[in-house]
Parts: C-alpha cells; sequence; structure tokens
C-alpha cells in the first residue's frame, strides 16, 4: 500500500465544502508535495520547496483543486519527465519562458475556464507568485482570496503506510548517523565541528536535506548559571565535567526526522546520570501507555511529568519551567507539523499519527538534557522508529 490521494483530495474538498471556498490553489510547497508527491531530493530533484525556490521556475508549478471534481497541475517545462508520474490525469507542462513574455496569464484562464469555475472564494496556498494571483484576479469575477495554508492539517496528521515507511527510514537514518558522530566527541572539539560532522554524515549516507541547522550544546557542570541552556561558546573546545546535548533531523525521501540525546563527557555526578535515566524512562514509560484512544495528546505532558516528579526530576522539566507545558510535536513533510503536544491539543490518541516526544531538563550550570524520539502511534502498542542507545551517557 502506498498514498491514499483520493482521500486527500475529498478531504480537502470536504474542508472546501465547509467553509465555503470554490478554488484552492498550492504553489510549490509543503502541501503541493502532499497531494502529488513530487518532491526534491539529490542530483535528480523534482521540485525542492524546502530550498533554492529562486534556482527554479517555482512560479509555474501550481495545482488547482476544484470544490467538486479533479483537480489540474500545471509543471514547468523543466520537471516535464516527471509528468507522468502523478496521479492526477489533467498535467499541463509549461514552457517556462511564459512568465517572462507576459503569457502566463493565459494558462491561468485556460485553466480556471476548463475547471467551470463558478465561485469568486478562492483558497490561496504557501509559494503562489503574484502572477498567478494577478492572472485570477484578471479572470476570476469579484475574487475573494482566503488563506489556505491549513487546509490539510488535519488530513496530515495521519500518515498513509508509504509515509510511515520513509519516516522509518528517515529515522533509521538519523540512528546512523548518532553512531558516526560519537567517534568525534574528543576533547578539544566544539560545537562548530559537531554540528558540521553531523550534517556531513547525514548527507553522506542519503539524507537530501536536513529538517532544521543541527544542534548542539555544551553545558560545563559547577560553571555560574546563565539564562540559555548553552553556556560554553560555540567555538570553545570540549573539557571533561561537560553535558552535550544533540537536537538534529534528517530530509530522507521527502520525510523528515527530528532527534535528540545527551551525553556527559568525563566523569558524572550521580544526579546528573540518575537525571538522564529518569529522562530516558519517562519517555519509555509514556510511549509504553500510547496507543490508539489511550489518551489525550494534551496528558503526553502531564504523564511524562508524573514520572519525573516520582524519580525527583519533575521541578528541572524545562517545559514546566517555561510553563509551556509542551511535549513536542507531529512530524512527516514538515519537520514541525500540527498539532503540536500542548494543552490545547485535547483530541484522542489515533492509531498511525507518528510524534516527536522531545523532553528536556535543565539545571541551569550544571546541565542540559534532552531526549527526542519519533513515535508511531499503534492500534494497541507505539513504536520507536528512532531507537538510538538509551544506555549510552557517558564518555
Amino acid at each position: 500500500m502506498g498514498m491514499n490521494f483520493a482521500r486527500r483530495l475529498v478531504g480537502l474538498q470536504e474542508k472546501m465544502t465547509e467553509i465555503g471556498l470554490d478554488l484552492v490553489i498550492y504553489g510549490n510547497c509543503q502541501n503541493f508535495q502532499y497531494l502529488t508527491d513530487l518532491f526534491g531530493g539529490g542530483v535528480e530533484a523534482v521540485i525542492d520547496w524546502r530550498s533554492h525556490i529562486d534556482m527554479q521556475t517555482s512560479e509555474v508549478n501550481n495545482i488547482f483543486v476544484p470544490r467538486e471534481g479533479e483537480p489540474i497541475l500545471i509543471l514547468s517545462d523543466q520537471f516535464a519527465g516527471h509528468a507522468s508520474e502523478v496521479w492526477i490525469s489533467d498535467v499541463r507542462v509549461l514552457d517556462r519562458r511564459l512568465v517572462q513574455v507576459g503569457k502566463y496569464g493565459e494558462s491561468v484562464n485556460e485553466v480556471i475556464s476548463d475547471l467551470g469555475l463558478e465561485g469568486n472564494k478562492v483558497g490561496i496556498g504557501d509559494h503562489v507568485y503574484g502572477s498567478t494571483v494577478v492572472a485570477l484576479q484578471r479572470t476570476v469575477d469579484n475574487a475573494e482570496f482566503y488563506a489556505a495554508e491549513a487546509l490539510l492539517d488535519h488530513l496530515r496528521v495521519i500518515k498513509d503506510p508509504l509515509e510511515i515507511e520513509r519516516l522509518r527510514k528517515a529515522g533509521e537514518l538519523t540512528d546512523r548517523v548518532m553512531e558516526r558522530v560519537i567517534p568525534k566527541i574528543r576533547d578539544g572539539v566544539t560545537q562548530y565541528e559537531l554540528q558540521f560532522e553531523v550534517e556531513y554524515q547525514g548527507r553522506r549516507i542519503g539524507a537530501t536535506d536536513v529538517s532544521f541547522p543541527p544542534t548542539v550544546g555544551f553545558v560545563k557542570s559547577g560553571s555560574v548559571p546563565s539564562p540559555t541552556p548553552s553556556n560554553v561558546p560555540k567555538d570553545g573546545g570540549l573539557e571533561p565535567g561537560t553535558c552535550i546535548y544533540f537536537d538534529i533531523g534528517f530530509v530522507m525521501d521527502g520525510y523528515c526526522s527530528d532527534f535528540g540525546r545527551s551525553f556527559y563527557f568525563g566523569p558524572a555526578s550521580v544526579e546528573v546520570k540518575k537525571g538522564y535515566e529518569a529522562l530516558q524512562q519517562s519517555v519509555v514509560e509514556t510511549v509504553d501507555k500510547m496507543h490508539d484512544d489511550s489518551m489525550r495528546g494534551c496528558d503526553l505532558f502531564p504523564t511524562v511529568e508524573k514520572i519525573l516528579d516520582r524519580l525527583g526530576y519533575g521541578d528541572c522539566l524545562r517545559a514546566r519551567l517555561g510553563e509551556s507545558r509542551s511535549l513536542g510535536h507531529n512530524i512527516g513533510i514538515e519537520v514541525h507539523e500540527h498539532p503540536w503536544l500542548n494543552p490545547n491539543y485535547d483530541n484522542r490518541l489515533c492509531a498511525n499519527i507518528v510524534m516527536a516526544l522531545e523532553p528536556k531538563l535543565w539545571h541551569s550550570g550544571e546541565y542540559y538534557m534532552r531526549v527526542e524520539d519519533i513515535v508511531l502511534v499503534g492500534t494497541n502498542t507505539s513504536e520507536f522508529l528512532t531507537q538510538f542507545d538509551r544506555e549510552l551517557f557517558q564518555l
């Protein structure tokens, strides 16, 4: 089983009917990928919406979705070879020079005419260029424009089987990167050097991008408390007695990972060692309680909190210190997808949701420790898609 595009189209059109939109247009963005499965990657990149938009004729790449009926997809001629790969039957390949000579509007007019658009309420998603909006204003009488970025959020929460497989592979790649980076943690290495090593190793073994710039932080134990977790300059060399935290993620086959672990360079105190054990235990015990309809999203942070209170480290939970009381977020095409796992998310857990759980412990001037894993919610149990060693801590 792969991608259920029929579910995506019907779900979007139901949302359009609910809020009264007659047409929705997405440019070269995350929702474009979700509706077409065209995404960037390596030398043979199809459409890379994550970066380098200026190097593509992406103003031509648009999907037009009517409230009823089939969508129409426009692609620039530089992507003509991929027109046959999508499920959409009406794919129109345009000469990229049409925009430059002012004739792109004629193609938009033809699309609107062929869709038989009768209403005037148009939803505009991400990365729709002004040239498209101007063409719509000239074609659709009394056009009214509305934001359409979030219309697919409720559908993207539940992952298709192929999405889960891609997320699983992204998680496996991330574990492998961490295994390769551990030997590079040595006396004198800097946070900058480790961040570079993370990205280098990820791309070397198959990542097409990073989900976000990798973060490596050092906290020297016994130092003056600071308002931010890391209290060592980015170019400062690693010394014994330092807590190290990683926050990293990669893109593979169009899907993201998000991962965190902490380590201690040199002998660690009992407080620090027990704190990291407690943090790991809080994640494992919480995931053990997670499955379809077992709890609400807003219950996840209190579950971790109660475990850490029992183990004596609840007062160091960073989310409690900052009063955000958030435990993470959903993940998929984007590294941070809705909904966030905060007190406002009162929907019950459903099978095939994939989320990143990321609790952190912070004792300013002593340590900052984070554990982050991607978790697939199942029918009866849940599964870690990132499985890097939970016991490895003191280096």
